[in-house]
């Protein structure tokens, strides 16, 4: 692979070079080339934004949290009662 004209790639690795650049795409490439992914909605672990809940909540600012971290009221709710 080289990078003298990525439109010669597959859609997805064109999108991977433009927002990451031809290096790092082609690290990935070569690390999960064959394999499906699945990148989570979320990018935080449910225990880090647990223990982020638990310490910003000031028993007023649910819906904030909620909003911050993208859980539900009831979610962030649970975790500080």
């Amino acid at each position: 692979m080289n990078n003298d004209d990525y439109k010669c790639y597959n859609k997805i690795y064109q999108e991977l070079i433009e927002i990451i650049g031809f290096e790092n795409t082609l690290k990935i490439y070569n690390t999960y080339n064959g394999q499906q992914l699945l990148l989570p909605k979320r990018l935080y672990s449910k225990e880090y934004v647990e223990m982020k809940v638990k310490e910003e909540y000031d028993g007023t600012n649910i819906k904030k949290l909620a909003q911050k971290y993208s859980y539900t009221e009831r979610w962030i709710y649970d975790k500080v009662k």
